[in-house]
Protein backbone atom coordinates (compact mmCIF):
# COMPACT_ATOMS: atom_id res chain seq x y z
CA UNK A 1 0.00 0.00 0.00
CA UNK A 2 1.13 3.36 -0.94
CA UNK A 3 1.93 6.08 1.41
CA UNK A 4 -0.58 7.91 -0.29
CA UNK A 5 -3.16 5.36 0.37
CA UNK A 6 -2.35 5.27 4.33
CA UNK A 7 -2.33 8.65 4.60
CA UNK A 8 -5.95 8.89 3.33
CA UNK A 9 -6.65 5.88 5.36
CA UNK A 10 -5.30 7.51 8.35
CA UNK A 11 -7.27 10.85 8.13
CA UNK A 12 -10.51 9.15 7.54
CA UNK A 13 -10.10 7.10 10.54
CA UNK A 14 -8.89 9.98 13.23
CA UNK A 15 -11.59 12.41 11.88
CA UNK A 16 -14.34 9.67 12.35
CA UNK A 17 -12.88 9.23 15.46
CA UNK A 18 -13.01 12.75 16.25
CA UNK A 19 -16.48 13.25 15.39
CA UNK A 20 -17.21 10.39 17.95
CA UNK A 21 -15.45 12.18 20.54
CA UNK A 22 -17.36 15.18 20.10
CA UNK A 23 -20.51 13.11 19.97
CA UNK A 24 -20.06 11.57 22.92
CA UNK A 25 -19.06 15.00 24.93
CA UNK A 26 -22.09 16.73 23.98
CA UNK A 27 -24.04 13.78 25.00
CA UNK A 28 -22.38 13.29 28.10
CA UNK A 29 -22.68 16.93 28.82
CA UNK A 30 -26.36 17.20 28.57
CA UNK A 31 -26.56 14.18 30.50
CA UNK A 32 -25.01 15.85 33.05
CA UNK A 33 -27.99 18.39 33.71
CA UNK A 34 -30.03 15.31 34.62
CA UNK A 35 -27.07 12.86 35.87
CA UNK A 36 -24.36 13.73 37.43
CA UNK A 37 -22.77 10.68 36.85
CA UNK A 38 -22.52 10.32 32.93
CA UNK A 39 -20.03 9.02 31.47
CA UNK A 40 -19.15 8.18 27.28
CA UNK A 41 -20.01 4.06 28.32
CA UNK A 42 -23.36 5.49 30.13
CA UNK A 43 -25.18 3.79 27.48
CA UNK A 44 -23.29 1.31 26.24
CA UNK A 45 -24.59 -2.04 27.39
CA UNK A 46 -22.44 -4.38 29.62
CA UNK A 47 -21.29 -7.38 27.49
CA UNK A 48 -23.62 -9.84 27.52
CA UNK A 49 -22.72 -14.15 27.70
CA UNK A 50 -22.90 -13.84 23.61
CA UNK A 51 -22.70 -10.08 21.54
CA UNK A 52 -23.00 -9.64 18.07
CA UNK A 53 -20.27 -10.34 15.31
CA UNK A 54 -19.55 -7.17 13.50
CA UNK A 55 -21.92 -4.11 12.71
CA UNK A 56 -22.71 -0.80 14.95
CA UNK A 57 -20.16 -1.33 17.58
CA UNK A 58 -20.71 0.29 20.89
CA UNK A 59 -16.88 1.24 21.02
CA UNK A 60 -17.78 3.75 17.68
CA UNK A 61 -18.89 6.25 20.68
CA UNK A 62 -15.82 6.13 22.33
CA UNK A 63 -13.48 7.42 19.53
CA UNK A 64 -11.50 4.27 19.12
CA UNK A 65 -10.26 4.81 15.90
CA UNK A 66 -8.16 1.75 15.36
CA UNK A 67 -11.10 -0.77 15.85
CA UNK A 68 -13.39 1.24 14.31
CA UNK A 69 -11.14 0.83 10.83
CA UNK A 70 -11.00 -2.97 12.08
CA UNK A 71 -14.63 -3.44 12.72
CA UNK A 72 -15.03 -2.27 8.77
CA UNK A 73 -12.06 -4.54 7.72
CA UNK A 74 -10.32 -1.64 6.67
CA UNK A 75 -7.11 -2.97 5.98
CA UNK A 76 -5.34 0.13 5.13
CA UNK A 77 -6.65 2.30 7.64
CA UNK A 78 -5.23 -0.26 10.38
CA UNK A 79 -1.99 -0.34 8.54
CA UNK A 80 -2.03 4.04 8.41
CA UNK A 81 -2.69 3.98 12.54
CA UNK A 82 -0.43 1.62 13.08
CA UNK A 83 2.05 4.00 11.63
CA UNK A 84 0.98 7.42 13.10
CA UNK A 85 1.69 4.89 16.80
CA UNK A 86 -1.83 4.28 17.61
CA UNK A 87 -1.62 1.37 20.34
CA UNK A 88 -2.27 -1.95 18.15
CA UNK A 89 -3.82 -3.35 21.22
CA UNK A 90 -6.77 -1.00 22.21
CA UNK A 91 -9.91 -3.43 23.03
CA UNK A 92 -13.50 -2.44 23.18
CA UNK A 93 -16.52 -2.78 25.79
CA UNK A 94 -16.18 -6.56 24.23
CA UNK A 95 -12.76 -7.01 25.23
CA UNK A 96 -12.12 -7.47 21.29
CA UNK A 97 -8.63 -6.27 19.84
CA UNK A 98 -8.38 -5.21 16.31
CA UNK A 99 -6.39 -8.44 16.03
CA UNK A 100 -9.58 -10.91 16.84
CA UNK A 101 -11.63 -8.56 14.43
CA UNK A 102 -9.14 -9.52 11.68
CA UNK A 103 -9.89 -13.10 12.57
CA UNK A 104 -13.07 -12.88 12.37
CA UNK A 105 -12.46 -11.29 8.82
CA UNK A 106 -9.88 -13.91 7.80
CA UNK A 107 -7.76 -10.50 6.56
CA UNK A 108 -4.42 -12.16 7.10
CA UNK A 109 -2.81 -8.35 5.70
CA UNK A 110 -4.41 -6.71 8.72
CA UNK A 111 -3.20 -9.36 11.03
CA UNK A 112 0.10 -9.31 9.68
CA UNK A 113 0.26 -5.81 10.38
CA UNK A 114 -0.87 -5.76 13.77
CA UNK A 115 1.26 -8.29 14.60
CA UNK A 116 4.53 -6.52 13.25
CA UNK A 117 3.15 -3.64 14.87
CA UNK A 118 3.43 -5.53 18.68
CA UNK A 119 -0.07 -6.14 18.59
CA UNK A 120 -0.29 -9.05 21.65
CA UNK A 121 -1.69 -12.54 19.89
CA UNK A 122 -3.19 -14.27 23.09
CA UNK A 123 -5.75 -11.65 24.36
CA UNK A 124 -8.68 -12.79 25.59
CA UNK A 125 -12.18 -11.14 25.16
CA UNK A 126 -14.75 -11.21 27.34
CA UNK A 127 -15.69 -15.05 26.74
CA UNK A 128 -12.43 -15.44 26.80
CA UNK A 129 -11.45 -15.93 23.12
CA UNK A 130 -8.36 -15.20 21.29
CA UNK A 131 -8.04 -14.14 18.44
CA UNK A 132 -7.04 -18.10 17.20
CA UNK A 133 -10.54 -19.38 18.89
CA UNK A 134 -12.21 -16.64 16.60
CA UNK A 135 -10.21 -17.95 13.64
CA UNK A 136 -10.82 -22.00 14.61
CA UNK A 137 -14.50 -21.39 14.87
CA UNK A 138 -15.19 -19.17 11.67
CA UNK A 139 -12.74 -21.44 9.71
CA UNK A 140 -10.27 -18.35 9.02
CA UNK A 141 -7.67 -20.34 7.59
CA UNK A 142 -4.74 -17.32 6.56
CA UNK A 143 -5.47 -15.42 9.73
CA UNK A 144 -4.79 -18.99 11.35
CA UNK A 145 -1.99 -19.43 10.04
CA UNK A 146 -0.60 -15.77 10.62
CA UNK A 147 -1.28 -16.55 14.10
CA UNK A 148 -0.05 -19.62 14.31
CA UNK A 149 3.22 -18.45 13.16
CA UNK A 150 3.04 -15.71 15.48
CA UNK A 151 3.22 -18.67 18.46
CA UNK A 152 -0.44 -18.34 19.55
CA UNK A 153 -1.15 -20.53 22.65
CA UNK A 154 -2.67 -23.24 20.51
CA UNK A 155 -4.40 -25.38 23.39
CA UNK A 156 -5.61 -22.01 25.05
CA UNK A 157 -8.86 -21.95 26.87
CA UNK A 158 -12.30 -19.71 27.11
CA UNK A 159 -14.22 -19.66 29.94
CA UNK A 160 -16.14 -22.99 29.18
CA UNK A 161 -12.53 -24.69 28.57
CA UNK A 162 -13.17 -24.94 25.26
CA UNK A 163 -10.11 -24.71 22.65
CA UNK A 164 -9.77 -23.70 19.35
CA UNK A 165 -9.25 -27.12 18.45
CA UNK A 166 -12.80 -27.75 20.03
CA UNK A 167 -14.84 -24.65 18.01
CA UNK A 168 -13.22 -25.30 14.90
CA UNK A 169 -14.75 -29.36 15.65
CA UNK A 170 -18.03 -27.84 16.58
CA UNK A 171 -18.46 -25.54 13.68
CA UNK A 172 -17.37 -28.25 11.23
CA UNK A 173 -14.25 -26.21 10.21
CA UNK A 174 -12.37 -29.49 8.57
CA UNK A 175 -9.27 -27.28 7.20
CA UNK A 176 -8.72 -25.73 10.16
CA UNK A 177 -8.66 -28.66 12.48
CA UNK A 178 -6.02 -30.56 10.23
CA UNK A 179 -3.94 -27.16 10.51
CA UNK A 180 -4.46 -26.73 14.46
CA UNK A 181 -3.70 -30.75 14.42
CA UNK A 182 -0.59 -30.25 12.29
CA UNK A 183 0.44 -27.20 14.91
CA UNK A 184 0.29 -29.58 17.68
CA UNK A 185 -3.34 -29.01 18.89
CA UNK A 186 -4.60 -32.28 21.45
CA UNK A 187 -7.42 -33.69 20.45
CA UNK A 188 -7.43 -35.19 24.18
CA UNK A 189 -7.89 -32.09 26.11
CA UNK A 190 -11.01 -31.71 27.70
CA UNK A 191 -13.19 -28.59 28.23
CA UNK A 192 -14.35 -27.46 31.83
CA UNK A 193 -17.70 -30.06 31.46
CA UNK A 194 -14.99 -32.89 30.42
CA UNK A 195 -16.16 -33.36 26.34
CA UNK A 196 -13.06 -33.41 24.17
CA UNK A 197 -12.93 -32.69 20.40
CA UNK A 198 -14.26 -35.58 19.55
CA UNK A 199 -17.43 -35.05 22.04
CA UNK A 200 -18.13 -31.27 20.11
CA UNK A 201 -17.54 -32.26 16.23
CA UNK A 202 -20.86 -34.05 16.82
CA UNK A 203 -22.18 -36.05 13.74
CA UNK A 204 -19.58 -34.36 11.64
CA UNK A 205 -17.74 -37.71 10.11
CA UNK A 206 -14.71 -36.30 8.83
CA UNK A 207 -13.75 -34.33 11.33
CA UNK A 208 -14.36 -36.96 13.86
CA UNK A 209 -11.85 -39.20 11.41
CA UNK A 210 -9.36 -36.56 11.72
CA UNK A 211 -9.42 -36.14 15.29
CA UNK A 212 -9.35 -39.37 16.30
CA UNK A 213 -6.08 -40.85 13.64
CA UNK A 214 -4.49 -37.20 15.58
CA UNK A 215 -5.64 -39.09 19.31
CA UNK A 216 -4.40 -42.90 17.94
CA UNK A 217 -0.96 -41.41 17.35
Amino acid sequence: MGASARGDALCRWLRAAALAALAVGAGAGAGRAENSAATPFANVPQAPKTFPLVGNPPFSQAGLPLLTAAAANDASGVSGLLDARVSPDETEVYGRTALIYAAMYDNADMAQALLSHGAKVDVHDNLGKTALHWAAERGSINVLRVLLQANAMVDVQTREGLTPLMLAAKNGRTEAVRLLLRSHADPRKNDYTGRDAVSWAANRVTIVDVLKSADAR
